[in-house]
């Protein structure tokens, strides 16, 4: 394959290069620089939703755990390895050596968190400089996604978890651009391809709908790319060990066949995963429509602030990435009839194809989060079409140059007052809805609490942060039963606190606390930074 003119005035990176090496790795240092700064910024916001911290608070759990408390993880005979039915544990074992070093709190679980970004931004970087061999591209790429609000905010809310799983697609990814490797490192590139995608799906389920993409990448980055597929296929399978070990240890532990697939027939008549009218128009346009708000940001917007933050720039880079889509499809389709050149720096488009063919299966059943692994794309397949144009002008390299710095300046603007606007909202509210910054108080506060005190969450919302920002070292159940206050009263607390949501439930709750023989039972509000009720809080003897 030759190489096109605007790779040869910007410098291909060499295939050796590491991060330690300062004069190649020094724009993704400077990538991770930015992610990170854009991170710590009011990290202690918004408040911790429950699942914006399940399944890290099981470390809580694991670290102490001298009372069984409530939990969400799934039954296993060793250690917790699934999360839940379809997503694993990996959240738990990356920040168990953290929290036991800098305890629990809000801006350890985000740094934790935000780890699996920094992967995703390395990975991008590698990724976009073998496609393009260009460390400007390369660099302008990464920039653009360290300070994109619909990235750094995702690890504020329950989107994180779909960015960790990404973090290993585009680890994959970058394993299986074909750079000139003796035929026993390509196979093991390939090989190595094929288990970070497995550990993709780990992470989190909704990653394995990119699979029949990287199928056909495969299959298509070279002559002959089928032969290459056995290898693949036996990573996949390899760095899907970790869900085969998951139900393995909980038939174990369940003690059956029988009891084991009752357990899960239970929890997936819960979840209703496939209720779902397969690929319709509805579902399709519900599938473009989850996209719009997961790369514009404004489903974690709804989540933080109840409302959307409006934004020319977030409607700018849908409609970039829409038609990035669409132009490099057909250069992909071009290319593939013909054999044509540079037919493998297309390829990536596969991926956002296959996901969105695979979501609009599941229809309702999934919703914005789900759809935030494809944010990497938007400047990804922006990046590669730059470089399209770029060649076809056959321009000097100083214009190149110039062409890239101009992009990536306008493009590092708008997003820093996207994120500007965003944390003016959040500086003024602390987060809304499920996600108060009052339930960070809550904790803080028991943490300093008599050991006859006990928590009680009868609603959905409260336990997994508390259990987190508490070290687990407070007791909580999660209902208001006469028969649990009986045995708290039994084993010693003498004073219940009981949060809940909302002001009309204050009577009802009251009323379950007297008939349990409570007395001097009073109120609290706790509210947001404007002065709007989040939650409240009865206390009783």
């Amino acid at each position: 394959m030759t190489t096109s003119p605007c790779t040869v005035a910007m410098g291909p990176m060499t295939p050796g290069w590491s991060l330690g090496d300062a004069k190649h790795a020094w724009p993704i240092w400077l990538s991770l620089a930015a992610f990170f700064t854009l991170v710590l910024v009011q990290v202690n916001l918004p408040g911790l939703y429950m699942d914006a911290v399940n399944p890290d608070f099981v470390a809580a759990q694991l670290l102490h755990h001298n009372a069984r408390q409530p939990s969400a993880g799934i039954p296993s005979k060793v250690f917790p390895i699934l999360g839940g039915l379809y997503y694993g544990a990996q959240n738990v074992y990356v920040g168990l050596p953290i929290f036991a070093v800098f305890g629990f709190s809000v801006v350890t679980l985000r740094v934790a968190q935000a780890l699996f970004g920094a992967i995703l931004v390395a990975a991008l970087f590698v990724t976009t400089n073998r496609l393009t061999r260009s460390r400007a591209l390369a660099c302008a790429c990464t920039l653009g996604l360290a300070t994109e609000l619909a990235f750094s905010a995702s690890f504020r809310t329950q989107f994180y978890i779909q960015m960790g799983g990404a973090a290993w697609l585009v680890v994959a990814l970058a394993y299986a651009m074909p750079i000139n490797d003796q035929p026993e490192l390509a196979r093991r590139r390939t090989l190595l391809s094929g288990v970070f995608t497995g550990l993709a799906c780990y992470g989190y389920f909704v990653l394995g709908f990119f699979v029949p993409g990287l199928v056909l990448l495969i299959a298509w980055r070279r002559r002959g790319g089928w032969r290459d597929l056995p290898a693949w296929l036996a990573g996949l399978i390899l760095g899907l060990t970790p869900y085969a070990l998951g139900y393995l240890s909980l038939l174990i532990k369940l003690k059956g066949i029988a009891p084991t697939l009752a357990f899960i027939h239970n929890m997936l008549g819960e979840l209703h995963p496939f209720e779902a009218s397969g690929a319709t128009g509805n579902n399709i346009a519900y599938a473009w429509n989850m996209t719009r708000l997961a790369v514009t940001d404004q489903g974690n917007e709804s989540m933080i602030f109840g409302q959307k933050l409006e934004s020319a720039w977030s409607a700018i880079k849908y409609g970039g990435l829409v038609f990035s889509l669409l132009i490099m499809s057909g250069l992909l389709i071009f290319r593939l009839i013909g054999r044509k050149e540079r037919l493998v720096r297309t390829l990536p488009v596969l991926l956002p194809w296959s996901f969105l063919a695979v979501a609009s299966l599941f229809g309702t059943r999934l919703w914005a989060h789900h759809f935030s692994v494809l944010v990497p794309f938007v400047y990804l397949l922006g990046a590669l079409l730059l470089l399209e144009c770029l060649d076809a002008l056959r321009a000097s390299p100083f214009v190149n140059k110039a062409v890239i710095a101009v992009a990536l300046g306008a493009c590092l603007a708008c997003n820093l007052v996207q994120q500007a606007d965003f944390h003016r909202e959040l500086a003024r509210t602390g987060g809304t809805g499920k996600m108060p910054e009052a339930l960070n108080t809550l904790a803080e506060e028991a943490r300093g609490s008599s050991a006859q005190v006990a928590y009680l969450f009868p609603e959905w919302g409260f336990y997994t942060s508390f259990s987190f920002l508490t070290g687990n070292r407070v007791r909580y159940v999660d209902n208001a039963e006469g028969r649990t206050l009986m045995q708290l009263r039994s084993r010693g607390y003498r004073t219940f606190r009981l949060a809940f949501w909302n002001a009309a439930d204050s009577e009802r709750y009251s009323q379950i606390l007297f008939a349990a023989g409570a007395q001097n039972i009073t109120e609290r509000v706790y509210t947001r930074r404007d002065g709007v009720p989040a939650f409240y809080l009865i206390e009783a003897e």
